[in-house]
């Protein structure tokens, strides 16, 4: 070392390693998204057969891995169209225990859990439990049973089928992380894409979900980033959490005031966002003395993670097991879904349990406006159309 000063830093050996794995990788990338592109252009062209919906179907999809916020997103449609048209929901399900076509308004109540209809449309059924929601992996066999058992619906929202082009939705809404956009990302498993980048030239509109607060957006750079048609409508959302919600009979009881410490447990792809609200923004009461949350551990666990008894109870021994703690335990509201599974049901009861409910927000009234507009232009022209 001369003059005080550290030779210059080479750059980390776990960036060379990634580097070199993503090389390795990108022939198998490339052979990855050259199959999903033939298997669709043989879709468009009618080689390979698909069937068109009867009624305007909605479909809220992406091209990335998981991560982008369809389920806010397709909840904030279906908030939209229940006042005006006949919603019918139908999402694959990922991660439930269940085989073929489930719906939850002929299932008895006391059998409608996540491990039956995954945790996101349990989620979503909760919010909505009037709505018909099914779940089927065969898009087709699961909308004409819909349609079966509600003949009333006008609009179908469909939940992640931009790659299940066995069925053709009438229009698609396609959406993109502000941090991890579709461009210049490539397939799997070099990239984090199911497809090329684009196929994103067949969706209808694109949005750009989880925009951080305060960053400034150019639409036209965007345009140009994503490589848009015209005729693509582009919009920018961010999501807006809401106060946090006492979920336990342990959480119920607590007086926030004496609230120290927060465990954070999550099973996202993406769970940035939430942390950094939780660091900067959130507080647990509403009254002007309450103190920022003080964020002491992160379990992060993989998207759709299956909790298990040992897990739950380690962070039951490492942070609640002392009576004089005052730490609460902060999840989200698809990971609640998968607490309530009964083979932890007992544990997590004992915890002080806080959801954090999540909305979709515009960054701007005048785009919101104009995304309602055409959602519902769209199902109103296709039924007079039908």
């Amino acid at each position: 070392m001369r003059n005080g000063k550290r030779p210059s830093a080479v750059k980390p050996l776990k960036m060379q390693f990634k580097l070199f794995i993503g090389i390795l990788l990108t022939p198998f990338s490339l052979l990855f998204g050259c199959v999903a592109a033939i298997r669709r252009f043989l879709y468009r062209k009618g080689i390979l057969w698909s069937e068109v919906s009867s009624v305007p179907a909605i479909d809220i999809g992406n091209l990335a891995v998981g991560g982008t916020g369809k389920t806010p997103h397709t909840q904030y449609v279906i908030n939209l169209l229940k006042q005006d048209f006949h919603v019918a929901v139908l999402s694959r399900g990922y991660g439930r225990k269940s085989k073929g076509y489930q719906a939850v308004l002929q299932t008895d109540p006391q059998d409608r859990n996540a491990e039956v209809f995954g945790d996101e449309p349990f989620m979503t059924h909760l919010r909505f439990p009037d709505v018909p929601l099914a779940v089927d992996g065969d898009r087709c066999e699961g909308v004409r049973n819909l349609l079966d058992e509600h003949p009333e619906t006008n609009v179908i929202v469909l939940d992640d089928a931009y790659q299940h082009l066995r069925f053709r939705p009438t229009f698609h809404i396609l959406l993109t992380e502000y941090d991890r956009p579709f461009r210049p990302d490539m397939p799997m498993p070099a990239g984090k894409l199911r497809e090329f980048p684009r196929a994103s030239r067949f969706a209808d509109m694109v949005v750009v979900t989880k925009v951080p607060d305060g960053a400034s957006v150019d639409e036209s750079k965007w345009r140009y980033q994503l490589r848009l048609k015209p005729h693509q409508d582009l919009f920018f959302t961010r999501f807006r959490y809401e106060q946090l919600s006492p979920v336990t009979p342990a959480a119920k009881n607590l007086d926030c005031e004496t609230v120290r410490d927060v465990v954070l447990l999550t099973g996202i792809a993406n769970p940035k966002p939430l942390l950094d609200y939780l660091c900067r923004d959130a507080k647990f009461c509403v009254s002007a003395i309450a103190r920022k949350i003080n964020v002491v551990k992160h379990y992060a666990f993989p998207d759709h993670h299956t909790f298990t008894e040992k897990e739950i109870q380690s962070v039951y021994d490492q942070h609640f097991n002392n009576t004089g703690e005052r730490a609460v335990l902060v999840t989200t509201e698809k990971d609640w879904m998968r607490l309530q599974s009964e083979h932890i049901r007992n544990i997590v009861s004992l915890l002080p349990v806080f959801v954090v409910p999540v909305e979709v927000e515009f960054l701007t009234e005048a785009q919101r406006d104009t995304f309602n507009q055409i959602v519902k232009d769209h199902v109103r022209g296709k039924e007079k159309k039908s």
